[in-house]
């Protein structure tokens, strides 16, 4: 999973959702690859899904594509994340 390609950031999913600076994202990655799968491949598609993770990789995410990932996808991935994480937070 180290070449796993992310849709979202650290940063985005710290200022997006009430997850706190103080939760090492370390705990959240698995979250994050579990959300991305489930939620995100599932409704995008696997082509559509590979080409963005391959723009991505190679800082070519341009266009409607890149429109899609940072209006669109960001936003519901950092939601599920946090629905994939909040079972295994505490306070």
């Amino acid at each position: 999973m180290a070449n796993y390609i992310l849709f979202i950031s650290e940063e985005k999913l710290k200022d997006s959702t009430a997850i706190g600076n103080s939760v090492d994202i370390e705990h959240l990655l698995s979250s994050i690859r579990t959300a991305q799968k489930q939620h995100i491949e599932r409704v995008l598609g696997n082509d559509l899904f590979k080409k963005l993770q391959a723009d991505i990789l190679a800082g070519s995410l341009t266009g409607v594509y890149e429109t899609l990932v940072e209006d669109y996808i960001a936003d519901a991935l950092t939601q599920w994340t946090l629905f994939e994480a909040l079972p295994f937070l505490s306070y």
